[in-house]
């Protein structure tokens, strides 16, 4: 008896009138906010990659599906969107049609984990990026995007937590002052967050163990190391939220679990879930990784199971 693959469920006609409306809605979000829809290839050089999420991050060690072709290429079915969104900017000149360029994408992402509620080895993702532009003002958009997604859908029980990690300048400081306090209570942190206090020590704020938790509470915050140039964007970016009456929570512990994000990052979560049904920042040092010349870039994806599992969970009606 053959079955699907772990963690790769089938999307069944059951289900369909909820994706439909995800997808009618993702459309509508996009021709509101003028963004052009681009489709990069499920499949990239896994060197795209190891390159702009780490080579030491938990998705590149542990969870990239990685294939051996016969001619010798290491290809890997792609985790996330925004990579691959950023090697077709730079690749096919993009840049010469809009500035910014503003494209949203949607497709199944890949990542070997542990299935769970919500967490699949095959999931799907809609996407907004915008590239070219390093002005808080998009730093905006995209929050306004993601909000217009849910509220046309009709999600309102959510609540968006934002912080800023800083950039090449001030980041470093902080990178040292979170081991120095780590380092001290090493011997109580995980066996993860011990490794990653030498590879990158902001990833021991993302860690889920209840310990790791607790002990993130004494942490010092980027806030306090903040260089004028980081601090002042940020600052930018909350009075525009406020300005558009967002309610969010500013958290100065939220990190995010990919090396390519500067300055602003930002998750939506379900209050009563407490699960990420979005997340996302600002990535303005991604195409230097990538071996290009420098590109500001802002965008958010959104898990498409977890807003269906939303919307089921609560009986939303569809128009």
């Amino acid at each position: 008896m053959i079955l699907h693959p772990k963690g790769m469920p089938d999307i069944l006609p059951r289900d369909q009138n909820w994706w439909l409306k995800i997808g009618q809605v993702t459309s509508e979000v996009a021709s509101i906010y003028d963004f052009s829809f681009i489709e990069t290839p499920i499949v990239e050089h896994s060197s795209l990659f190891e390159a702009s999420l780490g080579a030491s991050s938990d998705v590149v060690e542990k969870q990239m599906f990685v294939l051996k072709t016969k001619g010798g290429d290491n290809l890997a079915l792609r985790p996330e969107g925004t990579a691959g969104v950023v090697r077709a900017y730079l690749e096919n000149r993009l840049g010469y049609y809009a500035q910014p360029l503003k494209v949203y994408y949607a497709g199944p992402m890949f990542r070997y984990e542990q299935p769970q509620a919500g967490r699949f080895r095959q999931f799907h993702q809609v996407g907004f990026e915008v590239l070219g532009d390093s002005d808080p003002f998009y730093d905006l958009q995209i929050l306004l995007s993601v909000s217009r997604f849910f509220n046309l859908l009709k999600i309102k029980d959510f609540i968006i937590r934002i912080n800023t990690i800083g950039c090449r300048v001030c980041r470093p400081t902080y990178r040292r002052k979170l081991q120095d306090y780590y380092s001290k209570i090493k011997g109580e942190i995980c066996p993860d967050c011990e490794r990653r206090l030498e590879l990158n020590p902001l990833r021991i704020l993302d860690c889920k163990n209840k310990k790791c938790i607790e002990l993130k509470a004494g942490a010092p915050t980027i806030l306090d190391y903040l260089c004028h140039s980081c601090n002042s964007h940020f600052r930018k970016v909350l009075e525009l939220v406020e300005n558009n009456n967002i309610i969010y929570e500013s958290d100065p512990y939220l990190v995010r679990g990919l090396d390519y994000y500067s300055r602003t990052v930002f998750e939506f979560f379900g209050r009563e879930s407490g699960a990420a049904l979005a997340s996302g920042g600002r990535y303005d040092y991604l195409s230097e990784i990538l071996g290009w010349y420098p590109l500001a870039g802002v965008g958010a994806a959104i898990g498409v199971e977890r807003v269906s599992g939303v919307l089921r969970a609560g009986k939303m009606e569809l128009d």
